[in-house]
């Protein structure tokens, strides 16, 4: 019998990957009864508000919840440049970015979790949607969508930071993010080599001394890396293990609330399914129709 490979002997169970993200420390599992009793904003200012653990003191620590969703194929932009679109001027600039995707119930019976805590998941965000005192001509644009009468979050990543001497230091070190070093990283990840469309070539180029590229803190099956080539290949329509933050942004001139789910970290568990094929693809239109064979 030929030995197992790395991969194989590693990869766990859905029982065990179930049972760390209920017990082991470092985050909360998103479906846990009554997580806004462990909560509160840390007030930043312009950078926004993050949800961090409650009772924190002087080192507020960010408040992590995790679960496993199946990444829609919907309203994907996790791709090497979010799908931006210079002429569109509602995109603002490509210095702001973010990458986005809406996460859904998983639809896996082996991980059949996913699904029946979901509803769940969507309380406990409302509950942290609710902790920001709303004036009446604010409209609150919240994490979670609906549509097609599937409920969705969108999960978002900044795909560009400032350099350290070219921001000003006023951000808290709780939403800094500053562990999304391409430090050793292959020349895959580098942001002279980004691979964006054309007409993002350019914008790309001026940011390339003044900002550093913030790859997805994505991981395969193997738990290696995925390079910004494979994001949609190997990401879209995937079953996901994902650990996120939360954040809220007050925007006083267009008179908005705006929520966040911030993605961490995320490890593919199940690749893509197939897309479904047809029998009517990919044949001779002269050899008649193909309901008559």
């Amino acid at each position: 019998m030929p030995p197992k490979s790395k991969s194989s002997s590693t990869r766990k169970t859905p029982a065990s990957i179930l049972q760390k993200l209920q017990n082991s420390p470092g985050g909360y599992y998103a479906a846990t009864p009554k997580l806004i009793r462990h909560v509160e904003y840390f007030i930043g200012g312009w950078d926004g508000n993050i949800l961090v653990s409650k009772g924190g003191g002087l080192r507020p620590t960010e408040f992590i919840i995790r679960s496993v969703f199946e990444i829609s194929r919907n309203d994907f932009n996790f791709t090497p440049d979010a799908n931006f679109n210079p002429s569109n001027v509602f995109h603002g600039r490509f210095a702001d970015v973010k990458l986005s995707c809406q996460l859904t119930a998983g639809r896996d019976n082996a991980f059949r979790f996913s699904s029946e805590d979901f509803p769940d998941f969507i309380d406990n965000l409302a509950h942290f949607e609710g902790l920001i005192p709303r004036a009446a001509e604010y409209e609150k644009l919240s994490v979670v969508h609906n549509s097609l009468g599937q409920r969705s979050v969108k999960l978002t990543h900044s795909l560009f930071e400032a350099n350290k001497e070219d921001r000003q230091d006023t951000a808290s070190e709780v939403d800094r993010g500053d562990n999304r070093s391409t430090n050793g990283l292959n020349p895959d990840f580098d942001i002279a080599t980004w691979p964006v469309a054309d007409r993002c070539k350019g914008h790309l180029h001026s940011l390339v001394s003044t900002h550093i590229i913030c790859p997805l803190p994505a991981y395969d099956l193997d738990h290696k890396l995925i390079v910004p080539s494979e994001y949609e290949s190997k990401l879209k329509g995937a079953l996901v293990e994902v650990h996120m933050v939360f954040g809220h942004h007050h925007i006083k001139s267009a008179k908005h609330d705006i929520f966040t789910a911030i993605l961490r970290e995320l490890t593919i568990l199940s690749p893509p399914a197939a897309v479904p094929s047809s029998p009517f693809k990919r044949r001779r239109l002269d050899a008649g129709p193909l309901s008559a064979s």
